[in-house]
């Protein structure tokens, strides 16, 4: 039996609905579905999903260890035993030789850097040095930066954004949920004429159930829609994406 069969027999057994395991969990019923048909697909990202299984789990009495196992198995297969490779790995070093590792890189990587900079600028000093061939004197040379090039490198700095701020308004009713760096800040419905504002120091994440149903305003520019109507899509925005 799969995980989805064991959540809803289990549900059906107790005669539990949907509708009261999203009350009592603050789980919504879409994820619930889904998590019961296995359409792993549309649930939140993993560590969102993972906690929905554990919570559902819990909720009707069952091994919430076990059935989370089983999800992630069934749902990101290879990618968690790749994880848990890492994590049995990492367990296994002995902490002082991996600070002395830790150490040795760093000094490595400290050499590399200083024998490079001392290059560079020995270089940087020659090229810019010419000899006054009657007087001998050696002459240091100023950079010649235009007028041009200094304001365009002024104008990248400024130009370069602090943050990531996306603005959701929607044309019809639409469920967003919102992601700003790493926290869930909004999971509901947007109604028609309503707008959401969200921003973010690192990233700005948004997923919409109706992705032809709503605008989406990037630090101050429209962008292309992300679906259609009635489609389920899901976009990170992160501040590096845009400069200038």
């Amino acid at each position: 039996m799969g995980l989805g069969e064991t959540l809803k027999s289990a549900r059906i057994e107790s005669g539990i609905t949907l509708e009261h395991i999203e009350d009592e969990t603050k789980i919504r019923r879409l994820y619930l579905e889904a998590i019961e048909n296995e359409n792993f697909g549309i649930l939140p990202p993993k560590v969102y999903a993972v906690g929905f299984v554990k919570r559902y789990a819990r909720f009707l009495g069952l091994d919430e260890n076990q059935l989370v196992e089983e999800f992630k198995q069934s749902a990101y297969g290879d990618q968690h035993q790749e994880e848990e490779i890492v994590q049995v790995t990492k367990k296994s070093l002995n902490i002082p030789v991996k600070n002395i590792l830790a150490g040795l890189l760093f000094l490595l990587i400290v050499l590399w850097v200083g024998n490079y900079m001392v290059g560079f600028f020995s270089k940087a000093v020659e090229d810019n040095k010419t000899a006054d061939p009657e007087s001998g004197i050696v002459i240091q040379e100023p950079e010649n930066n235009s007028p041009t090039e200094v304001e365009e490198n002024a104008g990248a700095v400024e130009n370069k954004p602090e943050s990531a701020v996306v603005s959701v308004k929607a044309r019809s009713d639409c469920w967003l949920q919102a992601i700003v760096d790493g926290e869930k800040v909004f999971e509901a419905v947007l109604p028609a004429g309503q707008e959401k504002t969200l921003e973010g120091k690192i990233s700005v994440y948004i997923k919409v159930g109706n992705a032809g149903g709503v605008d989406i305003i990037y630090n101050g520019e429209p962008i292309e829609p992300l679906g259609r109507t009635g489609e389920v899509k899901d976009k990170e925005f992160a501040v590096s994406d845009k400069t200038g």
